[in-house]
């Protein structure tokens, strides 16, 4: 595990938080913490500073073995995924601490390896069922669920793209990204995306499958991208088969399309990928209305299921409203 690695400890360490999302408000660290601080503690605390700069990314405390929990362990505590005012408090309470407990290591990690390390904490804690307690699905074949025409055809919408001139780089955030089967196709182009879904279960068979990358996957729903990110964090933002997008459900995906267009840098590249034209005039709708210069493509082939019409397009350096 990355975070056994980079802090140079055998011992099991244990998140505080229970999933990549409650880390952004630190219910149970911001608690924990003054608990340790508003109590006496003793001079042979273990303890483990994480930082980038003078900001204290992480903290550890060494909890040895004891007649309840039988192996020596790590508890972890991080501010570094949450709002910045809950960042600013959690290194307010680290520094008070750090005062009276000088950390037996000081490490130095940016934070891009540390989110990737607490990234893979989770996708670890998941496919191991640490999650998921009574979880009753068994692992299926690679060949039952991935499919390579499906890939081939995502690989073939960016060649589309070069032509166009709409081929993303830089920060990538795929949303709805299931079990990865179009996040295969963005890796093997080269592509490092942060993908997100909201079913744990679809998450869990692209991991155990290796196919995505347990570092850069979070369980997220994506109609509340802009609550764990600021605006401006991604040059481009994709998803692809979105749906299915009907008037009745139209708002769960035009809020998608909103909460993607809020995370996007100024000339950013958005792309969606549905089956049908209705659906794919919803979603375009939105993201126009949204401040993004695009079109719709007609991607239809003789097999005619997957992405077969896309959206793509940049954010505008200035939002613009349609009436």
């Amino acid at each position: 595990m990355l975070l056994q690695e980079f802090l140079g400890i055998d011992e099991e360490i244990y998140l505080v938080e229970e999933s990549y999302t409650t880390q952004r408000t630190l219910e149970r660290t911001l608690q924990y913490l003054n608990g340790v601080r508003n109590f006496p503690v003793a001079e042979s605390i273990r303890l483990i500073r994480v930082r980038e700069g003078e900001h204290t990314l992480g903290l550890l405390f060494f909890n040895p073995a004891d007649e309840n929990v039988p192996v020596d362990f790590w508890s972890l505590f991080t501010g570094a995924l949450a709002s910045a005012s809950m960042k600013t408090r959690f290194e307010a309470l680290a520094d008070s601490l750090l005062t009276s407990n000088p950390p037996e290591k000081d490490i130095e990690l940016s934070f891009e390896t540390w989110r990737n390390a607490i990234n893979e904490y989770y996708s670890l804690m998941l496919v191991s069922r640490d999650l998921c307690p009574g979880c009753s699905v068994r692992p299926e074949s690679y060949k039952s669920v991935f499919s390579e025409n499906r890939v081939k055809k995502v690989t073939e919408i960016f060649e589309l793209l070069r032509k166009k001139g709409y081929y993303p780089e830089g920060r990538l955030l795929e949303v709805c990204c299931g079990n990865g089967m179009s996040t295969l196709a963005l890796y093997r182009l080269g592509l490092d995306p942060l993908a997100i879904e909201i079913n744990k279960c679809t998450v869990c068979q692209g991991l155990e499958q290796q196919v995505l990358n347990p570092q850069r996957v979070v369980v997220m729903d994506a109609t509340a991208i802009s609550r764990y990110f600021e605006p401006g964090s991604f040059d481009a933002v994709m998803g692809f088969m979105l749906g299915l997008v009907y008037e009745f459900n139209k708002e769960i995906w035009t809020g998608i399309m909103r909460e993607a267009v809020s995370v996007a840098a100024a000339g950013a590249v958005l792309l969606f990928t549905v089956s049908s034209k209705p659906e794919i005039e919803i979603l375009a709708d939105t993201l126009l209305k949204a401040g993004v210069e695009g079109e719709i493509v007609d991607n239809t082939d003789s097999e005619g299921t997957y992405d077969q019409w896309l959206f793509v397009g940049r954010k505008q350096k200035s939002k613009f409203s349609r009436p």
